[in-house]
């Protein structure tokens, strides 16, 4: 029975002794399959976290000067990386560390006051323990229960 892969769409007809074989042969899919894996044995195994973690401590201390050769070797990333740094170091200054793109940019549209905090539905939100709220400005003097403007 064909099956479709995962990673390129082909049909592709999966050997008999890997039961759910969800990849083709191809080199490229089968690179993108151990990645998967790899990325999903990160996020659940402390172990295996902790040894890849040792394993790229010790990878480093045996070439300490990796870096230092690849930007002599390849001068176009190491320009491309200066102008990037440098258009980072420039918005730092510029802005108030804020990396957010819909940043107020200094104005100040919530005056000073009590405010009343309303959750809303939090669904299309890409992180999990975001939480949208409504401000709504009270009034002093108003009743807690009424909302003045």
């Amino acid at each position: 029975m064909e099956k479709r892969c995962e990673c390129c769409k082909r049909r592709f007809i999966p050997h008999p002794a890997v039961r759910h074989q969800e990849y083709c042969s191809d080199p490229e899919c089968q690179k993108a399959r151990k990645r998967k894996w790899q990325k999903e044995k990160l996020a659940s195994d402390s172990d295996y976290r902790a040894n890849q973690a040792e394993a790229q401590r010790q990878w480093r201390s045996r070439n300490r000067d990796y870096w230092r050769r690849y930007r002599r070797r390849n001068p176009t990333y190491t320009e491309g990386n200066r102008i990037r740094q440098r258009e980072r170091n420039r918005r730092r200054r510029l802005g108030s560390g804020i990396a957010k793109m819909d940043e107020l940019s200094g104005k100040n549209v919530i005056t000073s006051g009590r405010y009343r905090l309303v959750p809303l539905c939090n669904s299309g939100i890409a992180k999990m323990d975001e939480l949208i709220v409504e401000l709504g400005v009270i009034s002093r003097g108003c009743a807690i229960g009424e909302q003045g403007s």
